[in-house]
């Protein structure tokens, strides 16, 4: 899985946690008393590394600006200066009791701008030596697009649900989960790629066409679901 993809696991139900107030902003979600404020920036830090590069990746829909990097400061200070980056950039926070959960000593806060309905979410996650690493993701629920948008490289099956996308440098990879058994899944897509220029490799699931690598990998999910992954690379003619 590419860098990106690591980090949108590690944020992805976080980022979505205030999705249904983001597509609704008027319901329920007080009004920060701050109008026309501009738009919130993440506050400035003591960088150690840039743990990860900056990568865009669409969770149902929802394109997330996702970045991670090493700081200086202590977990505990940080909690409190990111809370109050967030009231004070005019944001709605939830109360604690509504804020997601995260495990292994970790802490999160989630913030929304109700106005431009983006949904800011930050993971703190503190290091041996008393520093701290950082997952920053930034969901922008105004530019939401269906669950199958033109141009993916490949096309989605009927029912196809929890979409991921994951573009980066020469990869993209789209993530999804499926009502199928594992022969309809390679059924589907045995029929739609053919008919796309795609032909079979000798590897199970690995599928080329000049300039373009496919690789489909599918495993049981949960509730009759079935967990599918596309990664599609560039390659030298």
């Amino acid at each position: 899985m590419s860098r990106g993809g690591r980090v949108a696991g590690a944020l992805l139900s976080l980022l979505l946690g205030l999705s249904a107030r983001a597509r609704a902003p008027d319901a329920g979600v007080p009004d920060s008393g701050v109008p026309d404020a501009p738009r919130f920036a993440w506050p400035r830090l003591q960088v150690i590394a840039h743990v990860e590069s900056s990568d865009i990746v669409e969770a149902g829909g929802i394109p997330v600006a996702l970045r991670a990097v090493h700081v200086k400061e202590n977990i505990r200070d940080l909690v409190q200066r990111f809370a109050d980056a967030f009231r004070d950039g005019g944001l709605y926070v939830p109360p604690g009791k509504e804020q997601a959960q995260y495990a292994n000593n970790a802490a999160m806060l989630t913030a929304l701008d109700p106005k431009r309905r983006i949904t800011y979410t930050v993971v703190m996650m503190p290091q041996p030596d008393g520093t701290t690493t950082l997952y920053l993701g930034e969901a922008n629920h105004a530019l939401a697009r269906p669950q199958e948008a033109p141009g993916d490289f490949a096309p989605l099956p009927p029912q196809a649900n929890g979409v991921l996308r994951v573009n980066a440098e020469g990869s993209r990879t789209l993530t999804f989960q499926v009502p199928l058994t594992g022969p309809q899944v390679e059924a589907f897509y045995g029929d739609a790629l053919a008919k796309a220029g795609w032909k079979r490799g000798d590897e199970a699931g690995l599928y080329s066409r000049p300039g373009a690598e496919l690789r489909l990998t599918h495993q049981p999910a949960k509730d009759g679901q079935r967990g599918v992954v596309l990664i599609y690379q560039q390659r030298a003619r």
